[in-house]
């Protein structure tokens, strides 16, 4: 089976990104002493989801970095010029959270990584495909920006969340490892790490 992990930093606030999907607010993070274990973490995955927007963003770090991983940038919209350097194994275009996980379990993805955005996130949550949150949230607030889970709230409902981890760092980051759990209460079946 193949299981979504949402790995994400948020502020404390609930923003993955600015009002405008600006990212600065973490630069002061990328020189800490630690990578807040996302190096172990990414050893762990098999292929890459994100949106349009987070695409943008990745790719203007310069060096695509997730290698050589399968992945699927979700958009409604044509592939632009300006993705041109998006690597051929990157797929491009709409398909459902439900259809995605079809394609990779068919393909043998065992942990793909939701990099966001917020709606791209939303949807996988609305459709049940989120099996596990991993989130670092950072001792900042914005006001403002993209939500963890999306601006639409649209066929939203109540989810309870089990902390499976949690770490604490001396510069104010908090990671936690969450799993969803069933309306009984009980643990959704999903494969652990």
């Amino acid at each position: 089976m193949t299981e979504i992990v949402y790995y994400v930093a948020a502020s404390l606030d609930g923003f993955i990104a600015g009002p405008q999907g600006e990212l600065e607010w973490l630069m002061p993070f990328e020189n800490a002493a630690t990578d807040y274990g996302m190096a172990a973490f990414i050893d762990t995955v098999d292929a890459v989801v994100m949106g349009r927007r987070t695409c943008e963003a990745v790719m203007s770090f310069g060096v695509w970095p997730y290698g050589e991983r399968p992945g699927q940038v979700l958009s409604h919209q044509p592939r632009p010029p300006s993705a041109s350097g998006l690597p051929q194994h990157m797929e491009w275009g709409p398909r459902s959270p439900q259809q995605l996980l079809a394609h990779w379990q068919r393909q043998g993805v065992r942990r793909g990584w939701l990099l966001g955005g917020g709606d791209a996130a939303g949807q996988f949550l609305r459709s049940g495909c989120v099996h596990r949150l991993m989130l670092a949230t950072m001792p900042v607030t914005l006001g403002a920006g993209i939500p963890l889970w999306g601006s639409a709230s649209h066929g939203r409902h109540a989810l309870r969340w089990e902390e499976r981890s949690r770490q604490c760092y001396d510069d104010g980051v908090v990671t936690r490892e969450l799993q969803p759990l069933s309306a009984a209460g009980a643990s959704e079946t999903a494969p652990r790490a």
